[in-house]
């Protein structure tokens, strides 16, 4: 409980709140979102971890189409991979509350992979959301997106780590009812123990990203 109290005072403390209208999004940045609520929401928050004290439940990356200079973030949700205008990503639309935002920006050494890992992600539109978080199928959920396309961009060498994947609460130490309610109708095993990424976890590698704003 310390540890967390210290990590989010240090993160907190360590850059001030900015206007919006004056912070400017990179290709390559990473927006990390909290949703306000949902089953699947819910039941990521319940497994997973972020920065701060944040339960992130997606990610996505920055896109700038160099011609119009819009800004779109590529995600893959359901129900498959798309390119989605920045608006409507901080702001989904039908959802009572907007989910908490925080842009992660890749460090220096990083900054060279990104025009490839756009690139690979757009190869990527389309595909099938990945409900089975299977690193395997051709599918993919948020965090294996981009872990992925760096992947690719690194010639093979991973730029976040993978994980051992858990489905149990961090409260109770048994499988989220949610969870449990999914993979029934997947009809296939919890993947308990297998290797996967999240945004959580992706959020914690400041030796890759930098955490520079939240909206």
């Amino acid at each position: 409980m310390l540890t967390t109290l210290l990590s989010a005072l240090i993160f907190l403390t360590s850059f001030s709140p900015q206007d919006d209208t004056d912070f400017k999004l990179q290709n390559g940045d990473l927006i990390f979102q909290e949703s306000c609520k949902g089953d699947m929401g819910d039941a990521i928050k319940d497994v997973t971890a972020g920065i701060a004290g944040y339960n992130f439940t997606h990610v996505g990356i920055v896109s700038i189409d160099s011609t119009t200079s819009e800004i779109y973030v590529i995600e893959a949700t359901h129900p498959k991979v798309c390119i989605t205008p920045l608006d409507e990503y901080l702001h989904p639309k039908g959802d009572k509350c907007a989910p908490k935002s925080v842009v992660g920006r890749l460090k220096g050494e990083y900054q060279a992979l990104i025009p490839q890992a756009l690139d690979e992600a757009k190869k990527l539109t389309g595909k099938d959301y990945d409900d089975a978080f299977d690193l395997e199928n051709d599918q993919y959920y948020c965090s294996e997106l981009i872990y992925d396309i760096l992947l690719k961009a690194n010639n093979g060498t991973p730029v976040f780590p993978l994980n051992v994947m858990t489905f149990k609460s961090k409260d109770t130490g048994e499988y989220s009812p949610n969870w449990v309610t999914h993979f029934e109708k997947l009809g296939i095993p919890i993947p308990e123990g297998e290797l996967g990424i999240n945004p959580g976890a992706m959020s914690q590698q400041s030796d890759v990203i930098d955490i520079i704003h939240y909206y």
